[in-house]
């Protein structure tokens, strides 16, 4: 038998290699090894009976909010922007104004926060965040919040305008304008139909929150196809009320900010058995928020009727 020959890399032995990389690793443990073990989590001092300090932000008034909110803490989990929501507060913050913060009385842990609008002319929507609180070791017992800082934004306003209504001429296979009818579906003329809105936001560093348009029901007629500023938008029907409230025909749409102007392009098809009545577009904004029963949903949805007849 043949002698068992070393195998080498550049002339070299593998066992050396092998050998260096070993004592690498041996040398340097004490630069990797922290980045690899997880550290055991900081035992404090007094991690109950915390006085715990945060700011709140108007991001559309670029200024700090020290009247007419309130704050209120909640157990991790919770959340009261649900349709039905009965839990009470574990606390509530107070603002401190010789310091300059806002405060509350909380043990360490992870919390719901929600602050919401109290003025009477509410501008603000209501704001939900998970917070952590950590222990301390000074005696005083006070510690930030994390994070430190919560941003409210103030509603802009966004009136709809059903500014075309298009009929399918399957003649001359083009839209016909319903200039005759403007606002209205003629259903004794077309079946077909192409409905155009637009969205402006007139005010300044304010927004509309992420929601969904909602279409209500007329027997016979169906979406189709929908397109928000050129872009299609999957078009859902919804037969369930319970969790928000609303049914019919819905698209999402995104965050809208103050000086934009959008547009909602929808077609519609009359699928047989159509009924005459109205059909009411709903922009149901915030849809992250629907509990119902309480000031939190404060202002009026955006709604624009149009007439559909025989």
């Amino acid at each position: 038998m043949s002698a068992l020959k070393t195998k080498e890399f550049l002339g070299v032995p593998i066992g050396i290699y092998v050998i260096a990389a070993i004592l690498v690793l041996v040398l340097t443990a004490q630069y990797w090894y922290p980045l690899v073990v997880t550290p055991p989590p900081k035992e404090y001092k007094y991690k109950t009976g915390l006085t715990v300090k945060f700011k709140v932000y108007d991001a559309s008034a670029k200024a700090i909010v020290t009247a007419s909110i309130l704050p209120e803490f909640y157990t991790a989990g919770a959340d009261p922007f649900a349709r039905v929501f009965t839990t009470t507060a574990k606390a509530t913050g107070v603002y401190d104004a010789t310091n300059g913060y806002w405060s509350a009385p909380l043990d360490a842990g992870t919390y719901v926060l929600l602050i919401k609008d109290t003025n009477a002319s509410k501008t603000k929507y209501p704001e939900l965040s998970t917070v952590t609180v950590t222990g301390t070791d000074e005696e005083k017992r006070e510690v930030w919040l994390n994070p430190s800082q919560i941003n409210m934004y103030q509603r802009a306003t966004a009136p709809i305008t059903p500014y075309e209504v298009k009929g399918w001429n399957a003649t001359t296979e083009a839209w016909d304008s319903n200039t005759t009818t403007v606002g209205k579906i003629d259903i004794s003329d077309y079946d077909k139909w192409c409905i155009s809105y637009t969205v402006t936001l007139s005010d300044t560093d304010k927004i509309i929150k992420a929601g969904r348009y909602y279409w209500t029901k007329v027997t016979g007629l169906v979406i189709t196809q929908a397109y928000i500023d050129g872009a299609e938008a999957s078009v859902i029907e919804d037969a369930e009320s319970t969790d928000d409230g609303l049914t019919g025909f819905y698209i999402a749409f995104s965050q809208y900010r103050a000086g934009e102007i959008h547009r909602i392009d929808i077609y519609v098809e009359d699928v047989t058995g159509w009924s005459s009545g109205n059909w009411v577009l709903k922009q149901y904004e915030y849809y992250a928020c629907v509990r119902t029963g309480t000031t939190l949903r404060w202002w009026t949805d955006a709604t624009k009727t149009i007439t559909v007849q025989a």
